[in-house]
């Protein structure tokens, strides 16, 4: 946050210093105008101007002497000389900036060019002024410098002749010798001219040292506050800089969206300062204010530029930014935010559509999109006639590169595929492709379907080898404890010196193991009938409450003997089921909490009517940690008590499952810390 706090501190100094110094420096330039103007004025301007004032207020004055010269080249020059007089009239008359007034001494008229200004008697004018005169010689040296009429497009041009002596002439398309043309000096007309300092338009002749020395001057001061601005944001921390608006927000525009709306705004905004710093420095816009009656006009003429610059530097600032994001980025910003890259993508997407097949389809329409397209490029190359042998070796240099490139991709591609099929036949199934194959796609989804089910295939045959494994071993120990069992208390029996007592205990003993053994054979057979589809279904209307408490009976010494306390929460509900079936179902979940559950806890019973169908739930707390899931316990031949101190198959609840679900209903059970629940669905009759 401190880093922060300081990089927009020293972003609004800067910003707000870069206007401040463009326009101390735009004051200071303006200061030296008037003297810079009053000490390099253009000779020439006012030499032809002194002239044109004479032509002016003398009719007989003759601004050229001709000696030797034909007629038609004196006509050609007189009017070259008259075309001057009139533009360098034209560009002083009414110029706000600069004043002149003039007195003919011989036809005593005066003549200015301000002629709403200075309503006063000349001489009291001319009195008040500061005047300059010029005077001139009889040489005609003063045109010879710096092509002074060319300057002027007059039509003359000062050029050295082939013996590099003379001065040459050239009047239209004819070098006529400069003895045979000399200047009429004005000797009868005196000139006052005078330039204000502040607060008014400059001058044509100002502008002119504004275009060459003051705007390059501002231009340089310009781009030097740029980069001082630029060197700002690249010295400060990315991670500061895009998480402050608008940064924040510029760096997820596309670069087009930046160049057209910061930078084409940039460009109006210099713009705008440019023109408002050059009325401002000519005096212009203070002139327009002030004319308009606008109070402040100078404050708000450099507010205006003040505000003008304040804005470009800091879309500038933007830019720069800009700049630096992407320079950080790298490619991966030209791949998300320019239109080139994505053109590129589309263009190579459409190409692929048009290149690419997969040998599943019918070839015959990539094949004609093939040859429109290798056809469309014939006829160009063929209507480019000039130049079409060029051409036609860059489309086969090109066709060459890509159809290696293609034929190095397919062949690629095919190795890829060999590779994947050795690893399948390796029994590698966490092998699998992901990548674009091309032509062999179809291939490779169908070797990765056959992948998955072949692997599920083979999980599916290891669970039932493990499983087969598991009965048999399961199904050895159950009927060995029984057998062993009632083999002894037949050997016991056979000992003639047991009382009548004993061998009826004994006998009791042989019954007991006689029906664990018979009950262990019964589940057996139930569970091959349900795993065969085999079981025999007679449904009725039951009534569910009534088969809740049968079973409860029947189990009611199980659970007292852990002094388990039923809850029972049922509707009386009636649903076509078997009743022999669905008896057993709830003797053997009744049977589990009388094995399983908690002594002195509570089990709860709840039977619900819902719109479909009924529901059937049994709750009770374990005694033991349930360190199994809910899909185990359901397997055949798994107890809740792993040590097996409970007598018992371990098939109550796969046989209960496979009853529910012979009957069209569902089977679940929900473990939840201690808590053990069977939801059990049936449909409504």
């Amino acid at each position: 946050m401190k880093k922060r706090r300081i990089f927009i501190i020293g972003l609004i100094v800067l910003l707000l210093a870069c206007p401040s110094c463009m326009i101390y420096i735009t004051v200071k330039q303006q200061d030296g105008y008037k003297k810079r103007v009053a000490d390099n004025t253009n000779e020439y301007m006012l030499q032809f101007l002194t002239m044109a004032v004479e032509s002016k207020t003398d009719p007989d004055y003759k601004p050229l002497n001709f000696n030797g010269l034909d007629e038609k080249s004196q006509e050609a020059a007189t009017a070259t000389m008259n075309e001057i007089f009139k533009t360098v009239l034209d560009m002083e008359q009414d110029d706000d900036g600069f004043h002149y007034e003039a007195y003919n001494e011989k036809t005593r008229q005066y003549y200015k060019n301000q002629k709403s200004y200075y309503p006063v008697a000349y001489e009291e004018f001319f009195k008040s002024s500061a005047r300059s005169k010029y005077f001139y010689t009889d040489t005609v040296a003063l045109f010879d410098e710096s092509d002074i009429i060319s300057n002027l497009d007059a039509g003359y041009k000062l050029e050295e002749g082939k013996d590099g002596k003379r001065s040459l002439l050239k009047v239209y398309n004819t070098y006529v010798d400069l003895n045979q043309v000399s200047i009429n000096l004005p000797k009868d007309i005196e000139m006052t001219y005078y330039c204000t300092m502040y607060e008014s338009p400059m001058t044509y002749i100002e502008r002119n040292f504004v275009d060459e020395y003051d705007i390059a001057v501002l231009s340089g001061v310009a781009l030097l506050l740029g980069l001082v601005i630029f060197i700002y944001i690249l010295m400060n921390s990315l991670d500061v800089e895009e998480v402050i608006n608008p940064y924040r927000t510029i760096k997820q525009w596309k670069l087009l969206t930046v160049i057209i709306i910061i930078g084409l705004t940039s460009f109006i905004f210099i713009g705008a300062s440019g023109v408002t710093g050059a009325l401002v420095m000519m005096g212009e816009l203070q002139g327009a204010l002030a004319r308009h009656n606008i109070a402040y006009a100078t404050s708000i003429s450099y507010g205006l530029y003040f505000f003008c610059m304040l804005i470009f530097y800091f879309l500038f600032s933007m830019l720069c930014f800009t700049v630096k994001y992407m320079l950080m980025n790298g490619m991966d910003y030209f791949r998300n935010n320019t239109c080139i890259y994505a053109l590129y993508a589309k263009t190579k997407e459409l190409g692929n559509r048009v290149t690419e097949f997969d040998l599943k389809d019918n070839i015959n329409q990539d094949i004609l999109k093939f040859t429109i397209c290798n056809a469309l490029l014939v006829i160009i190359l063929y209507v480019i006639s000039p130049s079409k042998t060029i051409f036609a070796i860059i489309y086969v240099m090109i066709s060459f590169l890509y159809i290696r490139k293609q034929s190095l991709k397919v062949k690629n591609d095919y190795e890829n595929m060999l590779n994947f099929t050795e690893q399948l036949s390796h029994g590698h199934f966490d092998t699998e492709i992901e990548d674009d194959l091309g032509i062999f796609n179809s291939m490779r989804n169908r070797l990765n379907n056959l992948k998955t089910g072949f692997e599920a295939a083979v999980k599916e045959e290891t669970k039932s080898q493990n499983m087969k494994t598991e009965l048999i071993t399961n199904v050895s120990h159950d009927l060995k404890t029984p057998l062993t069992c009632i083999k002894n208390y037949v050997i016991l029996l056979k000992n003639t010196q047991a009382d009548e007592a004993t061998r009826t205990e004994y006998l009791n003993q042989l019954e007991k193991y006689t029906n664990r053994l018979s009950n262990l054979i019964q589940d057996l057979f139930d569970v091959s009938k349900a795993s065969s589809g085999n079981i025999d279904l007679h449904p009725i209307d039951l009534r569910l409450q009534a088969l809740v408490d049968q079973s409860l009976a029947e189990c009611i010494e199980v659970l007292e003997s852990k002094d388990i306390q039923v809850i029972k929460n049922v509707e009386d509900v009636v649903v076509h089921l078997d009743g022999d079936k669905t008896y057993r179902v709830f003797e053997n979940l009744l049977t589990n909490i009388g094995k399983y559950a908690m002594p002195h806890s509570r089990a709860y019973i709840d039977i619900h009517e819902e719109e479909d169908y009924v529901s059937v739930i049994f709750k009770n707390m374990s005694e033991v940690e349930m360190n199994f899931s809910s899909e185990e316990i359901q397997e055949r031949f798994v107890r809740g008590d792993k040590s097996r101190h409970e007598t018992g198959s371990g098939l109550g609840l796969a046989i209960a499952k496979s009853f529910v679900v012979a009957q069209g209903g569902t089977f679940d059970i929900e473990i939840d810390g201690d808590l053990f629940k069977v939801i059990m669905t049936f449909k409504k009759s």
